[in-house]
């Protein structure tokens, strides 16, 4: 990038160098010519400065998916359908257990509900008192 800007450095001093007046046609046309490229070598180095970055955080990006890649890689999913809408979604086997009911994200309806959770121990008929009542 600093060569295109050298170059059109150049460009500028030899234009000024030469006898052309800026009130020639051809001088008019030169000066403008030689400020649009001067116009562009900046832009260009601009763009050069944001492309480094840009590229700079796209590695940091692709770091952190290659991570978490890895880190999914290690856990058990179960694929769940949405009966209404057809939405994919994956529960890690772990959280089934404790997972309540799980809403589809697409369309709002819930798509699993864990009966398990609401297990309660009950006692057997014959251990249960008489003068037990639930208030």
């Amino acid at each position: 990038m600093k060569d295109i800007i050298e170059k059109v450095s150049y460009l500028q001093g030899m234009s000024e160098g030469l006898t052309i007046s800026d009130g020639s046609p051809q001088g008019k046309v030169i000066a403008g010519i030689l400020n649009v490229l001067n116009e562009m070598a900046d832009e260009l180095a601009v763009f050069q400065h944001e492309m480094v970055e840009i590229r700079a955080y796209l590695e940091d990006m692709d770091e952190d998916l290659l991570d978490l890649e890895e880190s999914l890689s290690d856990e058990e999913y179960t694929p769940l359908v949405c009966d209404n809408c057809g939405e994919l979604i994956f529960v890690m086997q772990d959280d089934e257990d404790e997972i309540l009911e799980l809403v589809c994200p697409s369309c709002q309806e819930i798509i699993y509900v864990n009966d398990s959770a609401m297990d309660f121990e009950t006692l057997p008929p014959d251990e249960v008192m008489d003068d037990q009542t639930i208030s």
